[in-house]
């Protein structure tokens, strides 16, 4: 019988492309979400939804008595940096006290793997000038991301208590669309480079502002790791083969190993598409780490996972996405 998993926040970004790998690998999916940053057109039809808001537990206790899960994925939170410094009180609200009530409720019932949604920013600037293994030194500079690591130590140590088997993907900069264009990132106002950089070439954005040119840097500006949702979505799916299959619990970077800083990403967005990208350059951002580069081996020895999309792939699928106005 087809294992049953709980995807939390599964109408949001990486929710929904994660939902969509699951059922192509033969797992039946639910997903939970309030709707309140994500969207049902987001979902794969196959998964069956609900609209509740998980942090509430008595919605989330009736969710569970009424279906079998096997396991749960938790996305369920907030992400956006700049939003964390003006509002950090939402974000402990969100990302530690809505986990602490979603796993308490499942503590209830008999659902004993878990993988949580993280982030490489736990590292703040400890991967500069090295790539970040998962046992560099955590030092969150924001708190988006603060809030993601209590949110691992608290997975830990629920774990721990019940006897639980979990992953924790700390994800590197998440960007791309569905090849078909059927879905990606369902904001109008992005936070992130690419699609900023997509919209201002399709002049539905003045310009991209590029945050900070005075960081050591090769060009000044900051360097990230960026990944495709789809490679992301596919670790998922090998990371719930893996605890279906009698795996410990563990931690895995989820980036492509391979850096870029802001302005090399402007020049291959005007390169891929053949149009120019209206930029302006800006002071810097508060809570922006200089570089962060992934070292993902242990995820590609363990989970024999392997990224298939490269940059160009990233900037085109999210570039066709953003044409269809779908959002």
């Amino acid at each position: 019988m087809s294992k049953t998993i709980l995807v939390t926040g599964g109408a949001g970004y990486i929710g929904s492309h994660t939902t969509y790998e699951l059922l192509n690998e033969g797992y039946n999916v639910i997903v939970a979400d309030n709707l309140s940053k994500g969207t049902k057109a987001a979902v794969d039809q196959r998964a069956h939804f609900y609209q509740i808001d998980v942090t509430d537990e008595r919605d989330l206790s009736d969710l569970l008595e009424n279906e079998n899960v096997d396991a749960l994925l938790h996305c369920a939170g907030s992400i956006v940096v700049s939003e964390s410094i003006e509002n950090p009180s939402n974000y402990y609200s969100d990302n530690v006290s809505g986990m602490n009530a979603v796993l308490k409720t499942i503590s209830d019932f008999n659902i004993n793997k878990i993988i949580f949604s993280s982030t490489a920013s736990v590292y703040g600037n400890n991967c500069s000038n090295v790539k970040a293994t998962e046992d560099t030194l955590v030092d969150p500079i924001n708190p988006y991301a603060e809030t993601k690591y209590a949110g691992e130590r608290l997975l830990h140590w629920m774990a721990s208590r019940y006897g639980w088997k979990y992953i924790v993907f700390r994800y590197f900069n998440v960007a791309g669309a569905m090849p078909n264009k059927s879905n990606g990132l369902r904001v109008k106002h992005p936070t992130h480079i690419i699609p900023n950089i997509n919209k201002a070439i399709l002049r539905k954005l003045d310009c991209v502002k590029v945050f900070g040119t005075d960081y050591p840097t090769i060009d000044g500006t900051c360097i990230r790791d960026y990944i495709h949702v789809l490679d992301l979505a596919k670790a998922h799916v090998l990371g719930f083969n893996y605890l279906f299959n009698h795996g410990e619990s563990n931690l895995f970077n989820l980036g492509t190993e391979c850096g870029y800083s802001v302005l090399q990403i402007i020049s291959r967005a005007s390169e891929v598409t053949g149009l120019d990208v209206p930029y302006k350059l800006v002071g810097r951002r508060q809570g922006d780490p200089a570089s962060v580069l992934a070292n993902a081996d242990k995820a590609k020895n363990i989970l024999g996972w392997v990224p298939q999309y490269n940059l160009n792939d990233i900037i085109l699928s999210d570039f066709e996405w953003r044409k269809t106005e779908k959002f």
